[in-house]
């Protein structure tokens, strides 16, 4: 009876966690749990569940969770060997220290593995699905291999395909310091992909602003130089009547991680008073996602004050596959629109309803503000984890645990 305890806990486990269900998105300005959106899986994402899930989590957190993903894996494979190693009088002979330094380096081989399928390779990922047909499900900030940045190969048709698969209806391309329209428009044989709209990523002084909206590339030399010369550029592009590059004014959003790291404070004020009219709350990238939920729901306050639109944005460069985070805008026909008249459309709304425009979506996972917690957030995220799976998603986990049960059982027969 011994040797099944451990499956029996954590089979247990998986089942209690059902009775304690919750979403698994949350709307990042509110808190709550959002209405009208729903995220759909693929089979295999059920069928491969215990990698799946962490895989997902993995793609969403910060470089802490990274570290701590890497600091428990040892711990449980530490624990795991002093429960297998027997006593020393039943201990065979053949369990040498060479013989253990082999299974840690396997182990060690695993855990890279996990993680470069984690990075680098195709495989099934949530789908946001609106329930709403006027609901429009968006990306703001993602990019190509046209970005200095962006993974070889990532052309703008696999980015219209990822975002596809991801459950976006429509994506801005904002690569770096680039504009290349002209690769963007979809073909007849694209048509099911994701809408690609044009934008444009500024590196100014201590700051990244996504342009959205532009026609042309906008030159970013001169403005880069310092803190008024970015403000000179942000003021030219937000109120010139005839902008360069664009037949409106772009909208212009402020990016994580940079404003937070070079320019919190009274800076964002002047950000807003320059013509910047929107805010990145939640992006998915490792640096972004160390933004701190105070420095968050500071945030929101912000947008409040100054009238502005929050975001979230997968900042995609070709690299990971979970999309972590959606903006979700209600955009009365959008399906029979243009491109550019959904971009102006969009543009309008942003700048009309100002902080109500939009709706942030998120996967929701715990972040903590204190070392403590981020110590003990790998464990308590998983518990997360296991409260909003679904039901498939509980099953095939206790089926993992007892294959994998069945399987020692048969080793040492």
């Amino acid at each position: 009876m011994r040797g099944w305890r451990l499956p029996l806990l954590l089979s247990a486990a998986v089942l209690l966690a059902q009775l304690a269900r919750r979403s698994p998105l949350i709307d990042v300005v509110s808190g709550a749990s959002p209405a009208d959106v729903h995220l759909a899986y693929p089979v295999w994402h059920f069928v491969f569940a215990p990698f799946t899930l962490l895989a997902d989590w993995l793609n969403g957190g910060g470089t802490a969770d990274l570290k701590g993903f890497g600091a428990w894996a040892v711990v449980a494979y530490v624990v795991a060997r002093l429960v297998a190693i027997a006593p020393p009088r039943e201990r065979p002979k053949e369990r040498s220290l060479p013989r253990e330094a082999l299974g840690a380096v396997v182990f060690a081989a695993c855990v890279a593995a996990f993680i470069a399928w984690v990075a680098y390779l195709p495989r099934p990922i949530p789908r946001l699905v609106a329930d709403d047909p006027d609901l429009l499900v968006f990306d703001l900030h993602s990019h190509t291999s046209t970005s200095h940045d962006g993974r070889r190969g990532f052309v703008a048709a696999a980015n219209a395909a990822w975002h596809a698969r991801a459950g976006f209806d429509a994506a801005f391309v904002t690569d770096h310091n680039r504009h290349e329209a002209q690769t963007r428009r979809r073909t007849d044989a694209q048509r099911e992909t994701a809408r690609l709209l044009d934008g444009e990523e500024l590196s100014l002084h201590g700051l990244h602003l996504i342009v959205l909206g532009n026609r042309r590339e906008i030159d970013n030399r001169g403005f880069n130089q310092s803190w008024d010369s970015t403000g000179a550029l942000i003021r030219r592009l937000a109120f010139d009547s005839s902008p360069p590059s664009s037949l409106q004014p772009p909208f212009l959003i402020a990016s994580l991680p940079e404003y937070w790291r070079k320019h919190w404070g009274a800076d964002l004020g002047d950000l807003a008073r320059w013509g910047v009219g929107g805010f990145e709350i939640w992006t998915t990238s490792p640096r972004a996602m160390e933004f701190p939920p105070d420095a968050r729901r500071a945030m929101v306050v912000q947008a409040r004050l100054h009238y502005v639109t929050l975001f979230g944005a997968t900042d995609m460069h070709g690299l990971g596959n979970t999309a972590s985070v959606w903006n979700v805008a209600r955009v009365p026909g959008w399906r029979a629109m243009s491109d550019s008249a959904l971009t102006a459309v969009l543009l309008a709304t942003f700048r009309a309803r100002g902080a109500d425009a939009n709706q942030v979506i998120a996967l929701s996972r715990w972040m903590p503000s204190s070392r403590l917690g981020q110590a003990v957030a790998v464990p308590v995220n998983a518990a997360l984890v296991l409260a909003s799976a679904s039901l498939p998603h509980a099953v095939a986990l206790v089926g993992w645990i007892w294959l994998v049960v069945l399987l020692l059982k048969r080793k040492k027969r």
